[in-house]
């Protein structure tokens, strides 16, 4: 952020700092020039002034889990849009959805993983194409449901898929059978055309997935009790 060719600082939704400082001598009386980059791009264009700063929150928290205690997924009715499978080793993927699906709920259904025998799994970044073929702005996204989410060690929670670090990412807990499940939900319906994937950026990208299956829908999923 710069006001009037001076740079402020930057900010970040999950830390160190929800407000920067402005030293008064940078202001000038009448207007004053403010320059934010944005690399996800806000919901709506929105500056407050403050006169005291905010130290103790963040301005977007996010559950622990996305996963209520006792629940699990139900596809019984289903039917996947695509079933397809990545190929080996680390890298981009990107998987083209046979024509335009609408939807503002994707379920991403992980069957088996490169190591056969292993249904550890994770996934760096995640984007979606739009119509046009660009990637959706990932700022509305949340975690409607993740099936096991590793908090043993660090936080690697389902939302890890979407935070521009190619070095986070989500992973299951150990011992958590397959298939696994993650649900996105986009924020509002959206067209989509293909989907890129980005597994462990590690030396044989531990967790890659194999076979899988995506499903879209308008309205949540169904979660119900165990």
């Amino acid at each position: 952020m710069y006001v009037n060719g001076h740079c402020l600082g930057r900010f970040w939704e999950i830390g160190p700092q929800q407000t920067l400082y402005v030293p008064g001598c940078w202001l000038k009386k009448g207007e004053n020039e403010i320059l934010i980059l944005d690399i996800k791009g806000p919901r709506e264009n929105k500056l407050v002034g403050l006169d005291k700063p905010i130290l103790d929150g963040l301005s977007n928290p996010v559950p622990a889990t996305h996963r209520e205690p006792g629940t699990v997924l139900s596809l019984k009715g289903e039917k996947p849009v695509l079933t397809a499978r990545f190929r080996p080793g680390n890298g981009w993927q990107e998987q083209k959805f046979n024509g335009t699906l609408e939807g503002q709920y994707v379920c991403i259904e992980v069957i088996s993983n490169q190591k056969s025998r292993d249904a550890y799994t994770a996934i760096a970044e995640w984007y979606l194409l739009d119509a046009e073929g660009n990637r959706l702005s990932r700022e509305p996204w949340t975690i409607q449901y993740a099936d096991s989410e590793d908090k043993s060690r660090s936080n690697r929670t389902g939302d890890r898929i979407y935070d521009l670090q190619e070095s986070t990412y989500w992973a299951t807990a150990q011992g958590a059978e397959l298939p696994h499940h993650l649900i996105i939900n986009l924020g509002s319906k959206q067209q989509l055309t293909a989907l890129q994937y980005l597994p462990r950026m590690e030396e044989g990208a531990p967790g890659a997935i194999k076979e899988y299956r995506i499903y879209v829908k308008d309205e949540p999923f169904t979660i119900v009790k165990e």
